[in-house]
């Protein structure tokens, strides 16, 4: 199963196996906070209904940012995991 398009995929495998196991776990601790700020923001507008309209906003931001984050997350891990072999020295 194919996580990201061809034209990103081309990207993502020009990248060193080091620097995209960094990207990959900053992406995904930008994509954990990303999810707590959001349940917050949510929790805060379910128990206080006058600010729910001014949580909107930073719902669905921090909802696509979530999203981004995870995505590059699993791009960048799924690099790193894979081609193993193919970098190391043949003998």
């Amino acid at each position: 199963m194919k996580l990201v398009p061809a034209a990103l995929e081309q990207h993502v495998n020009r990248v060193d196996r080091q620097r995209a196991l960094i990207i990959g776990i900053s992406t995904g601790l930008v994509a954990v906070w990303s999810v707590y700020r959001v349940f917050w923001s949510v929790y805060l507008s379910l128990t206080y209904d006058f600010v729910f309209g001014s949580l909107v906003f930073p719902i669905v931001l921090w909802g696509v940012i979530c999203v981004a984050a995870g995505l590059t997350s699993a791009a960048f891990i799924v690099r790193y995991l894979s081609d193993s072999t193919a970098d190391s020295p043949q003998r």
